[in-house]
């Protein structure tokens, strides 16, 4: 079984480094480690350059004990080029493993969902994997995390496996023990903030956090890859997990497999941005439309207009708000047409059975 790691970098090469680095120490014999740069202005390109000929250390405290032997061989590649015509993957596969780094550059930044299919579509397509790990570059993996969610996948053919993600700024706190999706069209992480103790039996999810996430090239062939033309940010990875269920595939949270996110790390703290505001309104609904039966339109719809009026009210973000509704309806009547295309085989009660109806806390 073959897993490609795809890493998105953009404008924080020391964050990718320590994730690259992690999994480089995994148990697991057959990866790949692809690293999508979404057009970065920090140097991050240059910079990995340097780790790769192994004059950057990683600076993570999970990562100080047994550095990995560098240099590694560096295979960088435009966007055009991560098509695969001119790849001598003969010769990268004879390179071992954890001695080897694809590196691809995108012309500009396309987003969370954008950058990573780059990603993916060079794995599936070029690499041939058989599952694709998704990997925040502010999260780390174990040396046993790879193993233990292909492992499970194989034994329930899963369309994805999510480990316990925790929160690696107080580890003994949960960040994510597998997704939530709400009929009012919120995801949530659960079990966040709880002990890391807690949810330690293996169980069928809603929905995953593409943080750290195994998906089967198989559920991915079928339900597709992230909707790179709606979504920019948020949402994207909850619209993927509910398009594999809807092709019929389970969603698996391993508690077994473990992994380390620090969250915001990545993005800066663009939770609370303008920016953060208006994709997550826009995200939500078109989420919602796309994949929830239309029976709870009245929940998702108030749902999101309660996000609108905290936003405006509280937060005094009323041009985000207006700018998130602006870029909702710009791009309706393509969601409408895609929520026919939604590959459907299981029926919407199946599809409920995992839904849950918690509202958001702001």
């Amino acid at each position: 079984m073959r897993v490609s790691v795809i890493i998105l970098n953009w404008n924080n090469w020391k964050a990718t480094i320590e994730a690259i680095e992690s999994v480089h120490r995994s148990d697991f014999e057959d990866y790949d480690v692809i690293v999508v740069d979404n057009a970065s202005t920090d140097g991050s390109v240059e910079k990995i350059r340097e780790y790769a000929a192994g004059r950057i250390e990683p600076a993570s405290n999970y990562l100080k004990a047994g550095r990995h032997n560098k240099p590694l061989h560096l295979f960088e590649l435009s966007e055009d080029e991560a098509k695969g015509e001119k790849f001598n993957r003969a010769f990268y596969r004879k390179i071992d493993p954890d001695r080897r780094l694809i590196l691809i550059k995108n012309r500009k930044n396309y987003g969370f969902g954008g950058g990573n299919n780059v990603g993916m579509r060079f794995a599936l397509t070029v690499l041939k994997a058989d599952y694709v790990l998704l990997l925040n570059n502010d999260a780390l993996v174990t040396p046993q995390t790879i193993s233990k969610l292909v492992e499970t996948a194989k034994i329930l053919k899963a369309g994805a496996v999510t480990p316990k993600i925790l929160w690696a700024r107080n580890p003994r706190l949960i960040d994510s023990a597998g997704g939530e999706y709400s009929k009012n069209g919120y995801s949530f992480d659960r079990g966040k903030f709880r002990p890391a103790g807690e949810f330690s039996e293996r169980e069928e999810v809603s929905t995953v956090c593409a943080a750290c996430s195994l998906y089967s090239s198989q559920a991915l062939e079928e339900a597709g890859l992230f909707n790179d033309g709606l979504f920019f940010l948020y949402y994207e990875d909850t619209d993927l997990a509910s398009r594999i269920r809807w092709a019929g595939w389970k969603l698996i949270y391993e508690p077994s497999a473990v992994a380390y996110h620090y969250g915001g790390k990545s993005t800066g703290g663009l939770e609370v941005s303008d920016l953060a505001v208006s994709h997550s309104l826009k995200g939500h609904l078109l989420c919602a439309i796309l994949n929830l039966p239309s029976k709870y339109a009245p929940l998702y719809f108030v749902g999101n207009l309660l996000y609108a009026l905290y936003n405006s009210l509280v937060r005094g973000k009323v041009k985000a708000v207006t700018r998130g509704y602006s870029m909702f309806l710009s791009v309706l009547p393509m969601t409408v047409r895609e929520r026919r295309h939604v590959r459907r085989k299981i029926s919407e009660r199946d599809f409920s059975r995992l839904l849950t109806l918690k509202w958001r806390a702001f």
